[in-house]
């Protein structure tokens, strides 16, 4: 799944309600392997939303678990979204009103083995790419996130 959350700052409970929503998506349609989410969830790791989908924090008396791909594997800091990007200053300056403001908002996040018994995903690497500039042109706001997963049945499962 691709995904993206709400980006105002203050939006939190939008982020929030997006991160049920997204896990009750995937409870709906999962298969044996793991599933992947990647986006701009446009939170930090230590946000509500962000919290809930990686099993550290319950909402609306739910409780999901997804490994961050960044925690377990990232080289570097992970800031995607960074005033060191035009792009990004750009916005930066207009929304937070800060030019050295920079975050983590972009995600890899890996299935749990408890919800998915029958596969596995494991996380090798994480970094940042897209992170200078090509030809003078930045790709995008916001840096992107590659990650190296190995994804496999589990032979264990019966």
């Amino acid at each position: 799944m691709a995904t993206t959350a709400a980006w105002r700052p203050a939006a939190e409970v939008a982020r929030e309600r997006h991160a049920v929503a997204l896990s009750d998506l995937d409870t709906r349609h999962r298969q044996d392997l793991p599933t992947l989410i990647a986006g701009d969830l446009n939170a930090e790791p230590d946000a509500a939303s962000i919290r809930f989908l990686t099993g550290r924090q319950s909402l609306e008396g739910r409780s999901v678990c997804y490994y961050d791909a960044w925690e377990i594997a990232g080289i570097g800091t992970g800031k995607t979204w960074t005033g060191i990007n035009p792009n990004a200053l750009a916005g930066a300056e207009r929304i937070i009103g800060q030019r050295n403001y920079h975050r983590r908002f972009d995600y890899v996040l890996v299935g749990s083995w408890d919800a998915h018994p029958k596969g596995r995903a494991e996380i090798q690497s994480a970094e940042c790419v897209l992170d200078r500039p090509v030809d003078g042109i930045w790709p995008s706001d916001h840096y992107g996130v590659m990650v190296d997963i190995d994804v496999r049945p589990n032979a264990k499962a019966g």
